[in-house]
């Protein structure tokens, strides 16, 4: 909906903060949240007794928010988090109460919509908002501005689905009903903070439905969301187009080839085969979505039966969607039905088998820690996981606010001893890495290990994540350096740009010749790599002659072994080429802002660059003869020493790799002493380039 807004209207600022993260999933800070920008949306589209200007402040992104500075002009602060983030977004409100004394705050997400108590009093925030909060937030912000005393109470009673303290006595006005998904049809991402081309998001994101139509006992999200809510199909067209602008205007990363990520934020883009409706409602939508997502690389969450369906499947292959979040959880039957969650593990295993057959990038969400868990199941389940999926996420069974768990389980205190009454939880743990309440096998500490020696053995998709966090803040870095040029003094940008338009050629020469070299050598290594998989391919396919036990033994060790040198190679590898990109960067920044020996400047950094490509490269080599040596052990008990995959083939392969990487350290090596040479060329300094 678009409201028209009178142009004589008083503007109020408006600031949103999500606070920093404290160690939970990675995706969350590559990838922000949406709520901030539905709210902001809200907001600039409201009709009502004031204008609101709206800025996004995501502190992964944008760093700490200083309260007492940053919240100057600051008409309404409003704050959300998850429960890791609860200390972070409890400091900032405490602060910005401190500095601002009649700051209106609002506080709203998944964890302070039910601990409303704990955020009103120990947060010192004015109103929590509970559930979704489109539809209130625009009145809600005129009654915080326009009343005070008595007066505000009465109009804060008339909203819905709010909670404050009156007169010390907390107040919960009831939510009837729920939000149409499509209140706000476009996210606003015109108000992120210092989203530019120079530090652009590292996907999009993209809401097509709002809630879950199962009931697992773990989750927040059946409390958070009420039903299963699609937004009307047309939505969903323009909110893939707002996404494509994004990603044109240099907003959204974007890959070589033109291709850029968006994640579906969906709770469960395809809903259950029981689910008829809403299953053929989406098959219906994702055949339109055919023209209007080429170039997009769509990540979703999903069940894992939708394997059993190949019409839905196929459909969203051809929409798209090349990456798939199932919610694995256990493979035991008796954790699955603990849980609640409505699926056999046979029937599962087939269906993961399946989906990475069509060529889905499957990622395995896990739980451990579960009832029926023993230490030697949950390693099983990590060595199964890498079977049927490419990465995976793991978290430690975590009572969440508003779930069953969470009075159901005696929580911890950070010492591991069992917290005290009345004294709050420490929601910095509540990150899935540990447990954080009683549980008669694994304390604290013991669980940390457990946690550490299951995640050893899984791919995990955070690393991913990771990765292209780190390549995308690597093309962000140039932004930075001009950001603070333009700080520096006129006089030293200018002399030092003098002298660096000569170079800037020579330079982007050092920079297509070192990157060459880089994809020529990964490209050749990873496609070595993918001759190897493919000859234990057909053996790994056949009964063995030893029966179909000891057949099944070496398969599975095989497939695992491959596959690992696989990921750790193309993980270094892309490492590698993140910081190279990175170097070569901070190379070019020299030659534009500094204004000491040039010659010596440039020197220094070129060796920096030798020395870490030499010593990135001993190391990934070190990690290939130590793969290579498992590999060689599981070709050893191959049957057929005529095949592909043995031991002398293997060995060949360790030898033609490792030669492969040494080339590219010497070709780094002659590369860089090339370019020194030049510059013998260039004037000695800035101040001598002036004078040319």
């Amino acid at each position: 909906m678009t409201l028209t807004i009178a142009p004589n209207k008083t503007t109020k600022n408006v600031l949103l903060v999500a606070p920093k993260s404290t160690g939970g999933n990675f995706e969350y800070v590559a990838i922000p949240r949406q709520g901030p920008l539905y709210i902001s949306a809200a907001l600039k589209q409201w009709d009502g007794e004031y204008r609101y200007d709206r800025e996004v402040w995501y502190e992964d992104r944008n760093g700490k928010l200083d309260p007492d500075k940053d919240l100057e002009d600051v008409d309404i602060l409003m704050v959300t988090a998850l429960i890791n983030e609860a200390p972070r977004a409890y400091e900032i409100t405490r602060a910005a109460r401190q500095a601002h004394p009649d700051l209106p705050i609002v506080g709203g997400g998944p964890h302070m919509s039910p601990l409303y108590e704990e955020a009103l009093r120990y947060g010192l925030i004015d109103v929590i908002v509970q559930r979704e909060g489109e539809d209130i937030i625009g009145q809600l912000s005129d009654i915080l501005l326009k009343y005070s005393g008595q007066d505000m109470y009465t109009h804060l009673r008339k909203i819905p689905g709010i909670a404050f303290l009156e007169n010390g006595k907390a107040v919960v006005t009831p939510r009837q009903g729920a939000i149409h998904p499509e209140f706000v049809e476009l996210p606003d991402f015109d108000a992120m903070k210092d989203l530019t081309p120079g530090n652009p998001l590292a996907a999009g994101v993209m809401e097509t439905v709002r809630g879950c139509t199962e009931k697992c006992n773990y989750c927040q999200v059946i409390q958070q969301f009420v039903g299963y809510r699609m937004v009307p199909r047309e939505v969903e067209l323009k909110r893939l187009a707002q996404l494509r602008k994004l990603a044109e205007d240099g907003l959204i990363f974007t890959a070589r080839d033109g291709r850029f990520s968006v994640f579906l934020s969906d709770d469960l883009h395809s809903p259950p085969l029981r689910a008829t409706k809403f299953r053929d409602e989406r098959l219906a939508r994702l055949k339109r979505w055919k023209g209007h997502t080429d170039g997009m690389w769509l990540i979703c969450q999903s069940r894992a039966e939708v394997g059993q369906d190949p019409e839905l499947a196929q459909a969203m292959v051809d929409a798209g969607i090349r990456m798939v979040y199932l919610g694995v959880e256990s493979s035991s039957a008796e954790n699955l039905k603990a849980v609640n969650k409505r699926q056999d593990p046979k029937q599962m295993h087939k269906d993961l088998v399946t989906l990475k057959e069509m060529g889905f990038i499957v990622t395995a969400m896990t739980i451990i820690g579960l009832p029926y868990d023993t230490k030697e199941r949950i390693m099983e389940m990590a060595d199964w996981a890498k079977t049927v999926s490419r990465y995976q996420t793991a978290n430690l069974l975590t009572p969440l606010p508003a779930t069953v768990n969470w009075h159901a389980l005696t929580p911890l205190d950070e010492d591991g001893s069992i917290l005290p009454e009345g004294k709050m939880r420490p929601y910095h743990l509540y990150t899935g890495k540990q447990f954080v309440h009683y549980d008669k096998r694994w304390g604290l500490e013991e669980s940390r290990d457990l946690y550490a020696q299951y995640t050893s053995r899984l791919h995990p998709v955070d690393a991913m994540y990771e990765r292209i966090f780190r390549i995308f803040k690597s093309k962000a870095y140039y932004g930075v350096m001009e950001s603070r040029q333009e700080d520096a003094s006129r006089k030293a940008i200018i002399t030092a740009r003098a002298y660096a338009s000569p170079a800037d050629t020579r330079i982007s020469q050092l920079e297509d010749s070192l990157r060459r070299v880089f994809s020529q050598t990964r490209d050749s290594v990873l496609s070595s790599l993918s001759q190897l998989a493919d000859s234990y391919a057909p053996w790994t396919s056949a009964s063995g002659a030893h029966g179909p036990s000891r057949a099944e033994e070496v398969r599975q060790a095989a497939r695992a072994r491959v596959t690992d040198l696989q990921e750790t190679l193309s993980t270094k590898l892309d490492d590698l080429g993140s910081t190279l990109s990175s170097r070569l960067v901070d190379l070019r920044a020299s030659f534009s802002s500094t204004t000491d020996d040039l010659r010596s400047t440039a020197t220094t950094k070129l060796d920096e660059i030798g020395e870490v490509v030499t010593m990135r490269v001993g190391d990934i080599r070190s990690a290939v003869a130590t793969r290579i040596g498992d590999m060689r052990g599981t070709a050893v008990l191959r049957i057929d020493a005529a095949s592909p995959a043995n031991p002398s083939f293997v060995a060949d392969l360790a030898d033609s790799v490792s030669a492969r990487l040494g080339e590219l350290g010497e070709s780094v090596t002659t590369t860089i002493n090339d370019f020194k040479r030049q510059l013998t060329e260039f004037p000695s300094s800035a101040a001598a380039a002036t004078h040319t």
